[in-house]
């Protein structure tokens, strides 16, 4: 069975460059140093084990809203009910009473503001040529909501002509620390990065979020080798590497724990759906 051209549709659907400056398909391609993973190791272990405590102390979750909104642009301005591109979004949005509401509230305000300046502009630019209308929805779910953290798992439906397709991203948000407008990265949501307001360590989260990648990869290729995962016949490790990108593809379960997940027509057809890999924070931490 023939797979779907995932780079083109992921730039083609997704949600867009995060806040914190991150490209979305970017390759961290250094490995943590092991002297480093040695200093880091007892800070990451106090993490793991004080996020688990307070994930289990069953905070207060807030109260998600949502906002929503749609535009078309006509491939020909001389033909404003031609054919054209369509954005429709429903996304979250924190009651403003909520304390800490900007800081969900402000990414998804940039968020829409970019693609109606931006993307939306340069997509439908680019198809005008080939004339097919094309459709995108973007529509949420709340994965988990404990008062400390809230993630969502944000669905993009892509109608292209007689073609149907959907790509899915993980948003994760700490409502108490770190920079507002910017979703968690991996190495902060494991503990391997101070969650702070002010600018990170590229040089450092680089080589966390590498080493990261590289331990959640492992994990989640045991469980495929392990199980009867319907994947292609000819998906290797090298493949789950070039199409799984742990640091944007997961979300956190009403557990708190993540969920990681292969994109339909990544690794099994796309009549497979979403692959979903749960991975416990001692699963990570006893590989780390």
């Amino acid at each position: 069975m023939k797979r779907k051209a995932i780079p083109f549709l992921r730039m083609h659907a997704v949600m867009g460059p995060k806040a914190r400056g991150v490209t979305r398909l970017m390759a961290h391609a250094v490995m943590c140093p092991k002297t480093l993973a040695l200093i880091l190791l007892p800070a990451l272990l106090v993490s793991l084990f004080a996020w688990t405590a307070l994930l289990a102390a069953g905070e207060q979750a807030v109260q998600v809203g949502e906002t929503g909104g749609s535009v078309f642009v006509p491939y020909r301005a001389d033909e404003p009910d031609g054919a054209g591109y369509t954005w429709k979004w429903t996304l979250p949005r924190l009651d403003e009473s909520e304390p800490n509401a900007y800081r969900v509230n402000s990414y998804y305000d940039y968020f829409i503001s970019d693609q109606m300046e931006n993307f939306v502009p340069l997509i439908a630019e680019s198809m005008a040529e080939a004339g097919v209308p094309v459709l995108r929805e973007t529509t949420f779910q709340t994965t988990c909501s404990n008062g400390s953290f809230i993630s969502f798992l944000i669905t993009t439906r892509l109608t292209d002509g007689e073609e149907i397709d959907e790509v899915f991203e993980g948003h994760t948000f700490s409502l108490t620390d770190g920079m507002p407008g910017s979703t968690l990265s991996l190495p902060q949501l494991l503990g391997a990065l101070e969650i702070q307001a002010g600018n990170q360590d590229t040089w450092l989260e680089n080589r966390q979020t590498e080493k990261a990648n590289r331990i959640i990869r492992s994990l989640v290729w045991d469980r495929i080798s392990a199980s009867s995962v319907p994947v292609y016949p000819d998906f290797t490790e090298e493949t789950l590497a070039a199409c799984f990108f742990p640091e944007l593809d997961f979300y956190l379960n009403e557990q708190g724990n993540p969920v990681f997940f292969l994109q339909p027509g990544d690794a099994a057809p796309s009549s497979s759906g979403r692959l979903d890999f749960p991975l416990s924070l001692e699963e990570i931490e006893d590989e780390w």
